[in-house]
């Protein structure tokens, strides 16, 4: 039953659409992953695991929703251990402990009776996160909005307010212009004579 699981999961995994978490953990440090269900439905989960250095698929754990769990082959189940907690939401949870450099790869569970397969974690074992430049603080130069001495600070700024009314009119007499000068290009029609 695993093994079917597995080739779903390995028929799926290339089609991940959106970014996995990306965790930075210490060499032997440990990370909890968290794989939450939309509604109460979830009783089986599955984690897996795709080894970035070997190119291979791992089968992890199983748990069910009464919280026992099944181990994968050759895998130490004291370091992979999973969990579930439910409240208002079903929430499984694997522990791993005592990372190691090559144990480097994108790491997710999948729900057995869903068609929901969670984004998951790609965790990066003895790798230092980036370091993020603090962000450089542009300062805004005021912006002027009225050029008036202030002796004459109402009748000085009059110009400023003129001159846009001023081309606003110009504008619309332009445009009325054309528009008359575009009719009388018009043929003129014919005028009918109305007989008594």
């Amino acid at each position: 039953d695993n093994t079917n699981c597995l080739q779903a999961f390995s028929f799926m995994l290339p089609t991940f659409q959106a970014t996995p978490s990306v965790l930075y953990a210490k060499i032997n440090g440990s990370e909890s992953l968290s794989c939450e269900c939309p509604d109460h439905s979830c009783q089986e989960v599955f984690w897996y695991r795709y080894l970035e250095r070997t190119k291979t698929l791992q089968f992890l754990v199983y748990v069910n929703s009464a919280g026992r769990e099944k181990h994968g082959e050759r895998l130490n189940g004291t370091r992979f251990k999973g969990s579930v907690s439910s409240g208002q939401r079903v929430v499984y949870t694997l522990r791993i402990t005592g990372l190691q450099e090559d144990e480097t790869g994108l790491y997710s569970c999948m729900f057995k009776t869903k068609n929901i397969m969670p984004v998951g974690y790609y965790i990066m074992p003895g790798v230092n996160p980036p370091t993020v430049q603090p962000p450089t603080v542009k300062t805004k130069k005021p912006v002027k909005i009225c050029n008036c001495k202030r002796s004459n600070s109402p009748k000085g700024c009059e110009k400023l307010v003129l001159w846009p009314g001023i081309g606003a009119l110009l504008l619309l007499a332009i445009t009325l212009v054309g528009t008359l000068y575009y009719f009388s290009r018009l043929p003129k029609k014919c005028r009918h004579r109305f007989t008594k």
